[in-house]
């Protein structure tokens, strides 16, 4: 492994832990470079690395940094960029505008937004552009962008789709096409590798593929498939709560959610068509569960919620995440459903993928078969995912 970075103007030399990614940069002359990867490749940050360096050596060059959502760029890009800055000794807080989104970078500017701002996406041009989790950024947005880009463009993703645009850059010939996993990255400390390679337990062999090896996913249109029954809790597992979807041509369902380790234990307790609140109620009760234990709700029904917390019940509502982040939150645990739960082994079997008219899968699943899914789902956003227990990414 080598060390880069020098500040040109200053004669500062600078030593900088680097992987293959920024040596793959600094070694290809073409146009555009895309890196697919696993987990932890570190992708991200050697991108960061490598357009530091590089403008540490120019002038009045414009790269621009986006991603799907701000709020996303805000939580990894922009955390990762100042910690880069910091360390190679250019930051200056005056020089970082958040408000206006671009840093200060000797005679460069540095700027970050995202694609669902429509001025920023149509109306800028720039030197450089990197794109970060390019799958969550459509097609045209990526040419409207390209097409203001005068020099170089970056890439990164984890190829989590079955298909994308991005899968059609491979080949071109102005295009520098690679796969990273977290084996190229030797900084990674035991704890994560292990961390990762523990996806191979899960069942899934897509999961693994995409997280694990990098690999694009196998295509099928169930979503999940690594679920095994189970008869009895094995000791030690705990309670995380209780998962309430609402409905009344749909179903109501309460489905108790427990968690082992790595693994998800789940357990219909309810499914019941045209049923009131005060239906559900009553069945809740003559249950027997503590009701003080939690009762994640969804929060489309906050008339729903109130009422269930006025009978004495725990009620509280979902702060919801993406589908997608929830069914990635299922298929990174080792995933048991109890053998009497009719209902969920039902909805397993018929949830599946959307599919577009030439049959190929879509990254959206179909909105049916769904509802003690989502009682799950509920659960795990707000007692797994909301309390730092993703696992890798």
């Amino acid at each position: 492994m080598r060390n880069y970075g020098k500040d040109m103007k200053n004669q500062k030399t600078l030593k900088i832990q680097t992987t293959r990614v920024f040596q793959d940069l600094i070694s290809t002359n073409k146009r555009i470079c895309v890196f697919q990867g696993s987990s932890r490749a570190s992708k991200t940050y050697n991108i960061l690395i490598y357009w530091i360096y590089r403008l540490l050596q120019e002038d009045n060059m414009v790269l621009s940094i986006v991603r799907k959502t701000l709020p996303a760029l805000k939580g990894s890009v922009l955390r990762d960029l100042k910690e880069l800055l910091i360390k190679f000794g250019v930051y200056d807080s005056e020089k970082w505008h958040s408000v206006d989104g671009y840093f200060e970078l000797g005679t460069n500017i540095i700027e970050w937004f995202s694609v669902d701002d429509e001025t920023k996406l149509r109306g800028r041009k720039r030197d450089y552009l990197f794109i970060n989790e390019a799958t969550e950024v459509t097609h045209d947005e990526y040419i409207q962008l390209a097409l203001r880009t005068s020099d170089r463009i970056v890439i990164d993703l984890n190829p989590s789709l079955w298909n994308s645009w991005i899968y059609d850059l491979e080949g071109n010939s102005d295009v520098f096409y690679t796969i990273v996993t977290y084996k190229d990255n030797p900084f990674l400390s035991e704890t994560l590798i292990n961390e990762i390679e523990k996806l191979k337990d899960t069942g899934d062999n897509n999961l693994w593929r995409v997280f694990g090896e990098g690999q694009k996913g196998v295509p099928t249109r169930v979503v999940f498939s690594h679920q095994k029954l189970y008869k009895d809790l094995p000791y030690g597992s705990k309670l995380l709560g209780y998962g309430v979807d609402f409905g009344y041509n749909d179903p109501t369902t309460l489905i108790a959610v427990y968690k082992l380790g790595d693994a998800i234990y789940c357990k219909e307790l309810l499914y019941l068509k045209n049923a009131t609140i005060p239906d559900l109620i009553y069945k809740i009760k003559d249950l027997g569960i503590n009701l003080n234990d939690d009762f994640i709700c969804d929060s489309a029904n906050p008339q729903g919620i109130a009422e269930l917390s006025r009978n004495g019940i725990n009620a509280k509502s979902v702060k919801k995440d993406t589908i997608l982040a929830g069914i990635d939150q299922i298929k990174r645990s080792q995933f048991y459903v109890h053998e009497d739960s009719k209902n969920i082994i039902d909805e397993l079997n018929s949830y599946v993928w959307k599919v577009d008219k030439n049959g190929n899968n879509l990254d959206e699943p179909e909105d049916k078969n769904n509802h003690c899914l989502d009682s799950i789902r509920y659960v795990l956003t707000m007692k797994v995912m909301r309390n730092s227990g993703v696992y890798v990414y």
